[in-house]
């Protein structure tokens, strides 16, 4: 599924696989093999991906229904 995710939001803003590549420092194969769900990546990869593609990545706590962006989430449970 994160596959599909990262293709789509590279798709939405019109990047090849060589710019995104180019943007991470990845080869574009490997690109292709996160798109494709040949391998995965880790989450800070996941993390640069959206980013350069101007996305953000947002969690939602069901019980309140709060959302926090990561670096949100980062301070307020930094225990």
């Amino acid at each position: 599924m994160i596959g599909i995710i990262l293709k789509n939001t590279r798709k939405i803003r019109n990047l090849t696989q060589t710019q995104i590549g180019k943007e991470l420092n990845l080869a574009e194969n490997t690109i292709s093999n996160y798109e494709t769900e040949y391998s995965n990546p880790n989450f800070d990869t996941i993390y640069k991906f959206i980013t350069a593609c101007d996305f953000d990545i947002e969690f939602i706590d069901k019980k309140s229904e709060k959302h926090y962006t990561i670096e949100e989430l980062s301070r307020e449970m930094d225990f």
